[in-house]
């Protein structure tokens, strides 16, 4: 049969030409159309790292004092944050809920971004000393409040996983993400290190120690992998960056529990009898709504970059799969040859295809290599990020389109598969048809 494959393609070899040539260019076509898309649709479905599905968030608020009542005194920071907490116990009450805490402005998916560069000096073979930084996220919470098992993140710094166990800490200790233990402290504990121990300079004892490793997890999902710091704060610091109008609750739902029935049945409550004084709530939804605010700009952008790809891309299959199509059709008189010389119909149905095969690999093979030197120097698609250098976090958090080879490779099959598809299925329902033909048909026909 191979024999027979390679005789009819180099028999055909005009015709074959120029339906090469149009696979060709299929193929680098889509490369322009696919590879932004598919990297953009595996950074939206990779995961967080933390379980937002089950988090349902709402906003704390603080009455001005000229609209409290007659007689009403300021209160301070501190009774205001105990009240906070009052509520937070409160939301915990519910049957439904396994835990809740309190968050800032910097936390995952909010507004607020707060970034610090972590250096770290190495010494090579010759003793000449390097420095490399990374920027690092920070994130804000507060002590004895579950934020690490509100958002479900794991305690990485054992040998297994598991929920982490938020312990008894001072405002100069710290939680960073595996990501920077690693990066900081590669064969070994960060845990009991100063965060920028390695920096080359002096350091004050216990500024910023490290006292527990959790998974890697998304700050903004648009952007993908964070280098994340849990900072712990106090309430100073509430009064200092705005006041409880900048915090919100968050609700880690139980298992199997309607999210939807219970933000429902819990509004009213959160709403009208959650009050203490002058502060009170509002705005219970998903977490996964402030989520898709965050990143509807960059949605809106791949949903218009998906759409202009899937209409080129479909009118370009349906191009290849007619093309293989009449082309087969066309071919029965050479099927009643075949069949007059004892051919089966699964014979011919095999070569046909094994020639589409031939083709298709072919193609692939040359529009790859032209994109190849088309793309080699100005780099294949990538995620853009929040104005910071984004090469040493590749390093610390490597994803397979960081590698060009992978990358390519990657794309490329993809792309194979859905053209291999395409052209069978423009030759395999034409040739079991005339496969079924007669040799005396095949001559009537021509």
């Amino acid at each position: 049969m191979l024999k027979l494959i390679y005789r009819n393609l180099i028999a055909h070899r005009r015709r074959y030409f120029w339906i090469m040539l149009e696979l060709c260019i299929a193929v680098f076509i889509s490369w322009k159309l696919l590879d932004k898309v598919i990297v953009n649709e595996y950074n939206r479905l990779s995961p967080l790292g933390y379980d937002i599905d089950r988090l349902v968030t709402f906003q704390f608020r603080e009455l001005p004092s000229d609209a409290m009542p007659s007689g009403y005194e300021e209160r301070d920071i501190d009774s205001k944050m105990a009240d906070v907490i009052r509520i937070i116990d409160m939301v915990r009450d519910d049957s439904r809920v396994e835990a809740a805490t309190i968050t800032g402005q910097y936390t995952f998916e909010k507004m607020g971004v707060w970034m610090n560069t972590i250096p770290k000096v190495t010494s090579d073979s010759a003793g000449e000393k390097n420095k490399v930084s990374i920027n690092a996220f920070y994130i804000n919470f507060w002590r004895d409040t579950d934020f690490f098992k509100t958002f479900g993140l794991k305690d990485v710094s054992g040998t297994n996983l598991a929920d982490f166990e938020e312990q008894a800490m001072t405002k100069s200790q710290i939680i960073v993400s595996k990501s920077i233990a690693e990066f900081l402290f590669p064969g070994e504990s960060a845990i009991g290190h100063s965060l920028f121990e390695k920096n080359g300079e002096e350091q004050k004892d216990g500024r910023e120690m490290i006292v527990g490793i959790v998974n890697d997890a998304v700050y903004r999902s648009p952007s993908g992998r964070s280098p994340i710091v849990y900072k712990p704060r106090n309430n100073k610091d509430v009064e200092r960056k705005g006041g409880v109008k900048t915090l919100s609750g968050v609700i880690r739902l139980k298992e199997g529990v309607d999210m939807s029935a219970f933000i429902r049945d819990m509004k009213p409550k959160i709403e009208q009898d959650y009050r203490f004084g002058e502060i009170y709530c509002e705005s219970l939804a998903p977490y996964n709504d402030m989520r898709e605010r965050m990143a509807r700009d960059v949605n809106n952008d791949n949903f218009i970059a998906k759409s202009i790809a899937l209409f080129f891309f479909v009118n370009i299959l349906l191009c290849m799969t007619g093309t293989f199509y009449l082309q087969t059709r066309k071919r029965s008189e050479e099927a009643g040859v075949m069949r007059s010389f004892g051919a089966s119909r699964g014979f011919i149905i095999r070569e046909m295809l094994g020639e589409g095969f031939a083709m298709v690999t072919l193609a692939w093979l040359c529009g790859c290599i032209l994109y190849w030197f088309f793309i080699h120097d100005s780099g294949l698609a990538d995620i853009s990020f929040m104005g910071y250098d984004i090469t040493i976090v590749k390093q610390l958090m490597p994803l397979w389109y960081d590698d060009f080879l992978t990358h390519f490779a990657i794309v490329s099959l993809v792309i194979y598969i859905i053209m291999l598809i395409a052209v069978m299925a423009g030759i395999y329902f034409p040739a079991r048809r005339i496969s079924r033909i007669s040799p005396i048909e095949a001559l009537r026909e021509e």
